[in-house]
């Protein structure tokens, strides 16, 4: 598929990667955006260091992290990102 297709590039992805990884894109655009991630590599392995990056914050986040550390967090990722993305 094309980015005329798709109607994503990677500009696109980008501004939506956030919302892909947490899995809250709605079924279609999450569909165009699975369609961009197999042709473009770059915006792939971006996605996967998200969702690395995700998993070891929610594990660090599961126990062993203190709840003001914790808070620290989730003010840093709120600050860089918008509010929805330490959820």
């Amino acid at each position: 598929m094309t980015e005329r297709e798709t109607g994503y590039d990677c500009e696109k992805a980008g501004a939506e990667l956030d919302a892909f990884v947490r899995g809250e894109l709605p079924l279609e655009a999450a569909g165009r955006m699975q369609a961009h991630l197999v042709r473009c590599g770059h915006c792939a392995q971006v996605a996967r260091h998200e969702q690395a990056f995700r998993d070891r914050l929610r594990r660090l986040s599961a126990g062993c992290c203190p709840d003001h550390l914790k808070a620290q967090i989730v003010e840093l990722l709120e600050t860089a990102t918008g509010p929805d993305a330490a959820t």
